[in-house]
């Protein structure tokens, strides 16, 4: 719904009309029209071919919105909690539930992908007396669970791809035993063909992007712009302009090029793991 909000809003700025008049000619509320533009809401398929008439869409365009608007309406996929998540987390899970490849840059703590069930739980105990909204443990657990499953679900595994910079694996977070068994984790995973990790290590300085977790997702249509989400304390945000979404993919490739290779970063893991040595 989101992603064709966000196609069919420059069409109608560009026809001229506002969305009031759309909705008048269309005989539906404004409502209608700004929750379309939006990503909020789903109009029937007459209403939208309506619409896609009033906006003066190309026949290639018009081609391209019922697409999708085919995938927005025959979306399956089961969010857990759906209804408890804020809407700019929830935008950003179901963008995570379309996407065929995820580009992250964490610069204090381990990916969310990427968490054991014990790593995941110690983060959720700190953030509970920094955050004004309350969850409970088992709450964040199944949605943690649910998230990380996009990693294997059958017949279209979401590719991923880290960046992780080595204070996040020299932070002590849940203790040596979680945090030794958290490493082990990152080390099984990245041998999963379809999972990169690459480690940012201390030697490489300051850099762009550090204030804060920064995800990128690449979509399955071909000429479907990238999406970025930004997090910080007070929850985050999707990065709706193209222009900022490609400079912060610019910046992530950047530290990419340079980050060192898989292999090169498994062994900063396995020092970092064996940094632990008998307080395990």
């Amino acid at each position: 719904k989101r992603r064709l909000g966000r196609f069919i809003k420059p069409i109608r700025v560009r026809s001229g009309r506002k969305p009031e008049e759309i909705a008048t000619l269309a005989v539906c509320s404004k409502q209608t029209v700004y929750r379309l533009e939006s990503g909020d809401a789903l109009p029937s398929l007459h209403r939208f071919t309506t619409v896609l008439g009033l906006i003066g869409a190309t026949e290639d365009e018009r081609r391209r919105a019922l697409h999708l608007w085919e995938i927005a309406d025959g979306d399956t996929a089961v969010i857990v909690h759906a209804g408890d998540l804020p809407a700019n987390y929830r935008r950003f899970r179901m963008d995570e539930g379309e996407a065929v490849r995820e580009r992250t840059l964490d610069t204090v703590i381990v990916p969310g992908m990427l968490q054991t069930a014990d790593y995941a739980a110690a983060i959720h105990a700190a953030a509970r007396s920094r955050t004004p909204r309350q969850v409970s443990a088992t709450w964040a657990a199944d949605e943690r669970r649910d998230r990380q499953s996009l990693l294997f679900r059958p017949n279209r595994r979401l590719a991923l791809h880290s960046l992780i910079d080595e204070g996040a694996l020299r932070r002590l977070v849940g203790g040596p035993s979680v945090m030794a068994a958290q490493l082990d984790h990152l080390l099984t995973m990245g041998r999963e063909p379809h999972i990169t990790i690459q480690v940012v290590p201390f030697s490489y300085g300051a850099y762009g992007a550090m204030s804060g977790p920064v995800t990128i997702f690449t979509f399955p249509e071909d000429g479907e712009p990238d999406s970025a989400y930004l997090e910080y304390v007070a929850g985050g945000e999707s990065l709706e302009d193209e222009d900022d979404v490609a400079g912060l993919s610019a910046v992530w490739q950047e530290i990419a090029a340079a980050a060192p290779s898989q292999d090169e970063s498994a062994d900063i893991i396995r020092a970092a793991r064996d940094a632990l040595g008998t307080h395990v």
